[in-house]
Protein backbone atom coordinates (compact mmCIF):
# COMPACT_ATOMS: atom_id res chain seq x y z
CA UNK A 1 0.00 0.00 0.00
CA UNK A 2 1.34 3.51 -1.06
CA UNK A 3 1.43 6.24 1.47
CA UNK A 4 -0.11 9.26 0.50
CA UNK A 5 2.29 12.53 1.28
CA UNK A 6 0.30 16.13 2.53
CA UNK A 7 3.37 18.20 2.37
CA UNK A 8 1.45 21.40 4.00
CA UNK A 9 0.48 19.40 6.27
CA UNK A 10 3.91 18.04 7.36
CA UNK A 11 5.55 21.41 7.11
CA UNK A 12 2.71 23.03 9.18
CA UNK A 13 3.74 19.89 11.74
CA UNK A 14 7.22 20.83 11.57
CA UNK A 15 6.67 24.63 12.29
CA UNK A 16 4.05 23.96 15.08
CA UNK A 17 6.84 21.56 16.31
CA UNK A 18 9.84 24.27 15.98
CA UNK A 19 8.25 26.93 17.81
CA UNK A 20 6.87 24.95 20.60
CA UNK A 21 10.18 23.67 21.16
CA UNK A 22 11.70 27.42 21.03
CA UNK A 23 8.90 28.53 23.11
CA UNK A 24 10.00 25.57 25.55
CA UNK A 25 13.93 26.61 25.27
CA UNK A 26 12.99 30.40 25.86
CA UNK A 27 11.18 29.02 29.18
CA UNK A 28 13.79 27.58 30.18
CA UNK A 29 16.19 30.28 30.04
CA UNK A 30 13.84 32.32 31.77
CA UNK A 31 14.08 30.39 34.94
CA UNK A 32 10.82 29.06 34.56
CA UNK A 33 10.47 25.10 35.49
CA UNK A 34 9.38 23.37 32.30
CA UNK A 35 9.34 19.80 34.43
CA UNK A 36 7.05 20.85 36.71
CA UNK A 37 3.45 18.99 36.08
CA UNK A 38 1.32 21.99 35.46
CA UNK A 39 3.63 23.41 32.91
CA UNK A 40 4.03 20.11 30.80
CA UNK A 41 -0.34 20.03 31.12
CA UNK A 42 -0.40 24.10 30.46
CA UNK A 43 1.78 23.72 27.54
CA UNK A 44 -0.05 20.75 25.78
CA UNK A 45 -2.94 23.71 25.29
CA UNK A 46 0.27 26.15 24.44
CA UNK A 47 0.56 23.82 21.84
CA UNK A 48 -2.53 22.88 20.67
CA UNK A 49 -3.08 26.49 19.98
CA UNK A 50 0.18 27.19 18.07
CA UNK A 51 -0.77 24.28 15.83
CA UNK A 52 -4.31 25.47 14.84
CA UNK A 53 -2.35 28.89 14.16
CA UNK A 54 0.50 27.32 11.62
CA UNK A 55 -2.60 24.74 10.67
CA UNK A 56 -4.69 28.04 9.82
CA UNK A 57 -1.67 30.11 7.82
CA UNK A 58 -1.20 26.62 5.37
CA UNK A 59 -4.97 25.73 4.91
CA UNK A 60 -4.64 23.22 7.08
CA UNK A 61 -7.98 21.66 7.90
CA UNK A 62 -8.03 21.97 12.11
CA UNK A 63 -10.94 20.94 14.52
CA UNK A 64 -9.98 23.62 17.10
CA UNK A 65 -9.68 26.38 14.62
CA UNK A 66 -13.25 25.71 13.25
CA UNK A 67 -14.81 25.37 17.20
CA UNK A 68 -13.11 28.29 17.90
CA UNK A 69 -14.33 30.26 15.26
CA UNK A 70 -17.97 28.47 15.52
CA UNK A 71 -20.61 31.45 14.59
CA UNK A 72 -23.02 29.58 16.73
CA UNK A 73 -27.23 29.16 16.16
CA UNK A 74 -29.18 32.00 14.79
CA UNK A 75 -32.94 32.48 15.70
Amino acid sequence: MEVIEFPRMKKADEISNKLTAALISEAKRLGINTMNEDFVFDMAWVHKFIKATVDNQYNVANDLCRLTRAQGIKE
